[in-house]
């Protein structure tokens, strides 16, 4: 909006959330752990001279650890109460202000797609309207334990038992495959580590539901007036779903949530002993909760 000139270092993975981003003039790639941590600032320092950059914008760290604590911070260890004033701000609002533009609020997220790439998927999701019932997209696992609903497959199997044209797509990586293979249904559609991710984004412009942990396919759903429901145990909606369109998240209901820490191991949580996951996402959030809202 300034009239600049955007060059995005990023990963793989970034470069995949913003192919066809119009606002970028050029990707500059990153390798995961190519460069040792105390060589970061010297690599972005470097980068900034080559391109010949007026300005630059780290945003590492803007969310992950500023926001959602990361063990090695001494803040992981604040009370509740101080986690809660330090981090229950919307990340959207804060990325800006991290960046050195205050007072820009109530941005939603973007992707840019091709005609191509959606009709790809649309011809797909097509192919389930047949029945002239509402199709479902649920995701399945985030990057964290703290990121599962370990009580999904019961949900789903409800929704397509009330619903006798529904129709209910599962996605996520790969390793969420091990999350759909106790359920069978001939309305039940398993797409994780079959669609890309960036298909998986696509599919929630054209559902009529999503069902999410706080992950990237919630963030993507925001994009568009889809309703969504976002399952939040360690965060809040303020932090992700303040601002999206027909938005019916929920926030779980226990006394450590919501805890605004990264999980990366079971000895940094409440777990539940009966499904394994974190206590937030289990008794914090009933299956009947989850169930009753999407009804």
């Amino acid at each position: 909006e300034q009239g600049n000139e955007v060059y995005f270092n990023t990963s793989e993975r970034g470069k995949m959330l913003l192919k066809d981003n119009p606002y970028i003039d050029k990707l500059i790639p990153y390798v995961t752990n190519s460069i040792p941590l105390n060589k970061l600032d010297e690599f972005w320092n470097s980068l900034k001279e080559t391109y010949e950059c007026d300005k630059m914008i780290n945003l590492c760290e803007s969310l992950e650890v500023s926001l959602a604590l990361h063990p090695v911070d001494p803040a992981y260890n604040l009370t509740k109460k101080e986690r809660f004033a330090k981090c229950n701000k919307n990340y959207y609002d804060f990325t800006f202000e991290y960046a050195g533009y205050k007072g820009i609020t109530g941005r939603l997220p973007e992707l840019h797609i091709t005609a191509e790439e959606e009709n790809k998927v649309y011809e797909e999701i097509k192919a389930l309207r047949e029945d002239k019932g509402k199709i479902v997209l649920v995701e399945l696992s985030g990057s964290g334990r703290n990121k599962v609903y370990p009580f999904m497959g019961y949900v789903v199997i409800d929704i397509l038992e009330k619903y006798p044209n529904a129709h209910v797509i599962t996605v996520g990586e790969s390793g969420c495959k091990i999350l759909e293979y106790p359920i069978e249904h001939d309305r039940l559609h398993f797409r994780s580590g079959v669609w890309s991710v960036r298909e998986s984004f696509i599919a929630t412009k054209l559902v009529d539901l999503v069902v999410s942990p706080d992950t990237g396919l919630l963030h993507a759903s925001g994009c568009y007036d889809t309703p969504k429901i976002g399952l939040f145990g360690h965060s809040t909606i303020e932090n992700v779903s303040k601002y999206f369109k027909n938005d019916y998240s929920l926030e779980a209901d226990c006394s450590c949530a919501p805890c605004f820490r990264l999980i990366y191991d079971s000895m940094q949580c409440n777990i539940d002993n009966l499904t394994g996951g974190c206590y937030c996402m289990t008794v914090g959030m009933s299956a009947e909760k989850v169930f009753y809202k999407i009804c």
